[in-house]
């Protein structure tokens, strides 16, 4: 895995049209942040997407900075194998807040992962929406929210956080601890329309050009 845990130098400025082509390019090579909260659970989920893990460790280690894992997924609709870099990122926003251009850069999609057990994080959940998301104008069909259940006594599923509800986002996917493989086939469904959404917007992006250079 990498670590980033320095500002990196600010990324040369991409034009809007290209932007989206860089994102996702030809290839299908697809990058996804997931963030959220400390102590929410990010790393555990991004081990199991990547398939590195099927289970929770005992010990918390905090990620310092970000940590880049890659893996394959299946895109069922186009019967395709596409690399997925899966950016988790630290939760320490005091610390890491600095690296947060260089980690935004070229991003096709967010995961957001919370813990509805824990009391501060739903109201930290939606500043993170705010911080990432709707900062980078992305459409809530880039949006998945992971809530990462710990206890068995609780509902397989929390309502979603007000301000993420009004602003659109669809309902979030409960991964209890017991069954963390689920958040796979959440996230092979999310890479579809994360995929058709970049498409689309890049598709729009092009004929805005076109029709700029016919004036």
């Amino acid at each position: 895995s990498s670590y980033l845990s320095t500002p990196s130098p600010s990324p040369p400025s991409v034009p809007a049209p290209f932007a989206a082509m860089r994102a996702a390019d030809a290839s299908g090579r697809q990058k996804i942040l997931i963030i959220g909260p400390c102590e929410a659970g990010k790393s555990t989920i991004a081990n199991v997407l990547a398939e590195a893990s099927e289970s929770a460790t005992e010990a918390y280690r905090p990620t310092v900075g970000v940590r880049i894992l890659e893996c394959e997924t299946e895109i069922r609709s186009i019967g395709q194998r596409v690399t997925v870099e899966l950016w988790d990122v630290s939760g320490n926003y005091q610390m890491f807040q600095k690296c947060w251009p260089a980690i935004k850069q070229d991003a096709a999609g967010v995961v957001l992962v919370y813990n509805p057990e824990k009391e501060k994080h739903e109201q930290e959940i939606e500043q993170w929406f705010q911080w990432f998301p709707r900062a980078m104008n992305m459409s809530t069909n880039q949006v998945l929210v992971f809530q990462s259940l710990r206890r068995s006594d609780v509902p397989r599923r929390m309502p979603l956080p007000a301000k993420l509800a009004n602003a659109g986002v669809g309902q979030p996917c409960a991964v209890p601890g017991d069954d963390l493989v689920s958040a796979r086939k959440h996230f092979g469904s999310f890479l579809e329309v994360v995929r058709q959404t970049v498409l689309d917007k890049q598709r729009q992006e092009e004929e805005d050009v076109m029709k700029g250079g016919n004036l």
